[in-house]
């Protein structure tokens, strides 16, 4: 059976990836410390390859119903892999345990304290009106962060709408 065979009409295609979606952000939890201590970011990294993989699967037999190449999804696929990978680097890079020395009674970097701060952190550096070097370079920074997963959102709307051929 050829997996990438088929047509996929917008209706189904929709629900598909909707539900990849709803899966990808469930994945995340994945990425908690009582996981990652357990099993390492292995668990993480196989359901990424099997959502990026179904979701390269909708995509095509999508545009193969609109008369379109693969080609778009595939780059598109290949952009998210790359930001999979940097995530992976900044996670294993936290978790490393000589990464931070720590100090009898402290409580690990993971807190869910410290957690709240950053993004108070964040949003707070987001949505001031100062422009200053830093603020804009961070502001910056954040908008590549989230360029892939906005690039992959769009790709799949824009490829959702496309009108099927006969």
């Amino acid at each position: 059976m050829d997996l990438l065979g088929g047509r996929l009409a917008p209706k189904p295609f929709a629900w598909g990836v909707a539900a990849v979606y709803i899966a990808g952000i469930a994945a995340q939890a994945l990425l908690v410390g009582e996981v990652t201590a357990r099993a390492g970011l292995w668990p993480f990294i196989v359901a990424q390859l099997a959502l990026i993989a179904i979701w390269l699967v909708l995509h095509i037999r999508r545009l193969r119903d609109a008369g379109q190449g693969p080609a778009a999804a595939i780059g598109v696929a290949l952009i998210y892999v790359l930001s999979i990978g940097l995530l992976l680097m900044l996670a294993v890079f936290f978790t490393h345990p000589g990464a931070v020395t720590q100090h009898a009674g402290e409580s690990p970097a993971s807190d869910a304290a410290a957690g709240t701060l950053l993004v108070v952190f964040l949003f707070n550096i987001l949505f001031t009106p100062d422009f200053g070097v830093f603020s804009t370079i961070l502001k910056t920074l954040i908008l590549i962060a989230f360029m892939p997963v906005a690039i992959s959102l769009l790709f799949s709307v824009r490829t959702g709408m496309r009108k099927p051929v006969p």
